[in-house]
């Protein structure tokens, strides 16, 4: 089992996890709005150790997290997921 440590250093600080989601029709979609907490400069998060206070919306990323299928396929906290169902990018030209 992983120390802490060793769980938020898979992380490559892209923050794309960062950006608003929608779920419709059970897939989810990545929007192109980033977390207003998230500094588009450094791309980490600007509140990172309140970050679930600070944004109530914003989850944990834990095991029950990961199977609602929020982070990109190549994230290296999912890569390793046999059958992972990746968000897909939202194109709201479409709506």
């Amino acid at each position: 089992m992983e120390t802490n440590a060793e769980w938020e250093a898979r992380c490559r600080r892209c923050g794309r996890c960062c950006y608003e989601k929608i779920e419709y029709e059970g897939r989810v979609y990545y929007t192109d709005r980033p977390c207003d907490k998230l500094d588009l400069g450094t791309m980490l998060c600007s509140v990172y150790e309140h970050r679930h206070i600070e944004k109530a919306e914003c989850l944990a990323l834990d095991q029950a997290a990961l199977n609602r299928g929020i982070l990109p396929a190549d994230c290296p906290y999912v890569s390793e997921l046999v059958n992972y169902n990746a968000p897909q990018l939202c194109d709201e030209s479409e709506e």
